[in-house]
């Protein structure tokens, strides 16, 4: 049986996609895996790479093609629903592992911790243009992220949902059974994927954070964080994700998180609104932006009353 499968979306990754299959080849493990990879209709080299390691490797690489472009959400949820084994990790086709005992190392960690749902660690930034590191998660997060040597820290869903993307996407080990299969329909309309899934993952239990680089995260003009930065699409597309996190990801008892969330978003469509001149329109979701904020309140005093009792 699959201990571990592996989840690789790619789209033009003709320089990048060989380092993400050999970190993953060189994991030293006692336990079978396999790699599912995505390929959305690149059209470079891209797919023929994938195609040499599927025939040198076909009991580990398992290739997805797609004949048109699909899009990044829908070729995620086709490649989850590929993935057969107990534990799922998360590498996007530009990034790669650096160490070789990484899903070693979560695997142990999640199986002595069988009520932990996911579990995470830090990974380095770098500028693909020279190679050069930009920063660590550890480094950039660090009033969030224990440093390196530290001991491992639990994050819960409501840690996740208050601090946002602090999770570098390459560190995610998640048991299969704490993410729904097939991933949901409005999963194609969101705009981040592997923020949606650390969410949808921790209603399920909480997530530990080791203290130890073991990936690099590429950063390059090609990726979608770059051609996405000032897009009406993106703000439109975070909208939707955070009503889809209201309606399907949180508890009602924590459906405050949610809609601070939402009035982030809100918030955010709104300068970029009123940056383009469309003032009307800047006004009606900045008013949705604090309908919605007025959740801060009681979340503070909540906070207040917790560290009161524990004090």
């Amino acid at each position: 049986m699959i201990k571990v499968s592996v989840f690789t979306m790619t789209y033009n990754h003709e320089r990048f996609v060989a380092q993400a299959i050999e970190g993953v080849l060189a994991q030293r493990c006692n336990f079978p895996i396999e790699m599912i990879i995505g390929d959305d209709c690149s059209t470079d080299g891209t797919r023929h790479i994938i195609a040499e390691y599927a025939a040198s490797y076909p009991h580990i690489i398992k290739p997805i093609y797609h004949e048109k472009n699909v899009g990044a959400a829908v070729n995620q949820r086709e490649c989850m629903a590929a993935c057969t084994g107990e534990f799922v990790a998360v590498l996007e086709g530009d990034d790669y592992w650096i160490d070789p005992d990484k899903l070693r190392l979560q695997v142990e960690a999640l199986e002595a911790r069988p009520d932990y749902a996911l579990c995470i660690h830090d990974a380095e930034t770098f500028n693909d243009a020279d190679n050069s590191k930009e920063w660590t998660f550890g480094e950039e997060f660090s009033h969030i992220l224990p440093s390196e040597g530290d001991a491992p820290r639990t994050f819960t869903q409501l840690d996740i949902a208050r601090y946002g993307w602090f999770i570098p996407t390459a560190s995610m080990l998640m048991r299969a059974t704490s993410i729904p299969r097939p991933l949901p329909t409005w999963f194609d309309g969101i705009y981040s994927g592997d923020f949606a899934l650390q969410l949808m993952s921790t209603r399920q239990g909480p997530s530990l954070y080791l203290p130890r680089v073991m990936a690099r995260y590429r950063i390059h003009t090609q990726s979608k964080g770059s051609t996405m930065a000032q897009s009406e699409d993106k703000f439109k597309r975070r909208i939707f994700e955070a009503k889809m996190f209201q309606q399907h990801v949180f508890r009602p008892k924590d459906r405050k998180h949610a809609d601070i969330y939402l009035a982030l978003q809100y918030q955010g469509y709104a300068r970029f609104l009123g940056s383009h001149g469309r003032y009307w329109e800047q006004l009606k979701y900045q008013a949705s932006s604090w309908l919605y904020n007025w959740q801060r309140v009681p979340l503070y005093f909540e906070r207040r009353l917790k560290l009161a009792f524990t004090a």
